[in-house]
């Protein structure tokens, strides 16, 4: 599917934005191993980046998937760890504009399309990752609405995000199919307690876990109810996977455009490494076209995910992985080209 005018202004707006002080701060935090700065969400956010998939009604753009995903390789350039974050709360908007009650709208949107509210999903548990059904979290029904008991764990920007859609089990709900998510407030409540993660070389996710004491979530935030939650994360989930993997893909293109360049640039006994047949045959192996293409493959992925199909199973990667043989070469030369504004390094 190919981007429409705007969509393809809103992907030239986040390479702009992506070029200059944002790659060099994300660059020399990371060489600190700090963080990069979190002002850079609220600009990303004024730049109406958070609402990429919003509605129009709700201020969003209402692009389409593979607009997200090019939006979000333009910044994998720069920073994978930046890509996946600052992108990483679209979703949770997105979501809230589709399927949320004119109150839920009402009480986040304003501020999630501000950036003054973060919000994530928190659906991982200390015990278990994407085996949703193994939670262990709960929801009593009290008056007025929930009380949350449980921890959640490995949420993306955990230190930092006021707002989470927290699946948990809903007591005295059908054993069989009793999870729901809610739009639950942190806003410094003493029922919440957060515990960093530490991970060398990650620092810029800010990973954290998160815990409930008796939380109150009243009537209006439930997100999702029993019999829905489970399918609606299991989808998302498949969503991420896709969008993480064309991440990746820009990531490495970019590797391969900085190592080009390098090689053109620098010089031995007279001549660059790039004229030299060795290096020449081994850049020669590395086939940008062949990134391009599992760019592709993870759109089709999308595709065939909103089909039904898992991420393992889906058509589009086992063609990935076993095509490949027609796939022409790119030239060392025109991936030097490209190494400009196809580089991991800081931008000035």
């Amino acid at each position: 599917r190919v981007l429409t005018a705007e969509e393809r202004s809103l992907v030239d707006k986040a390479r702009h934005f992506c070029a200059g002080a944002f790659s060099s701060e994300a660059h020399d935090a990371y060489m600190r191993g700090e963080p990069f700065p979190s002002d850079w969400y609220r600009r990303w956010a004024q730049e109406g980046m958070l609402g990429l998939q919003a509605r129009r009604e709700d201020g969003g753009h209402a692009a389409t998937f593979l607009c997200k995903i090019r939006v979000a390789q333009e910044m994998a350039r720069h920073s994978f760890a930046a890509a996946f974050c600052m992108n990483h709360h679209q979703g949770s908007l997105t979501r809230l504009s589709q399927t949320g009650s004119a109150r839920q709208k009402e009480e986040l949107l304003p501020g999630m399309l501000s950036g003054d509210i973060l919000a994530t999903i928190a659906m991982t548990e200390p015990s278990g990752g994407s085996d949703v059904a193994a939670l262990t979290t709960t929801a009593t029904p009290v008056e007025g609405g929930w009380r949350l008991n449980g921890t959640k764990a490995w949420l993306t920007n955990g230190l930092m995000v006021n707002a989470l859609i927290v699946l948990a089990r809903v007591e005295g709900a059908d054993r069989g199919d009793n999870m729901a998510s809610f739009l639950v407030r942190l806003d410094g409540a003493s029922s919440v307690t957060r515990r960093e993660i530490m991970v060398p070389g990650a620092r810029s996710f800010r990973f954290a876990e998160i815990s409930f004491e008796d939380h109150f979530v009243p009537t209006w935030a439930l997100f999702v109810p029993p019999g829905e939650a489970f399918k609606t994360a299991i989808g998302g989930i498949n969503a991420a996977r896709v969008h993480v993997a064309a991440m990746c893909v820009a990531t490495l293109e970019a590797a391969l455009a900085e190592a080009v360049a390098y090689c053109d640039r620098r010089h031995a006994f007279g001549k660059p490494l790039l004229a030299r047949s060795r290096q020449c045959v081994g850049l020669s192996r590395c086939r940008v076209r062949r990134t391009r293409r599992a760019d592709r493959h993870a759109c089709r992925a999308m595709q065939d995910v909103r089909r039904g199909y898992g991420v393992v199973g889906c058509r589009s990667v086992h063609s990935c992985h076993g095509g490949g043989r027609n796939v022409g070469r790119t030239s060392p030369q025109h991936a030097a080209g490209r190494g400009a504004h196809g580089g991991l390094r800081r931008r000035h």
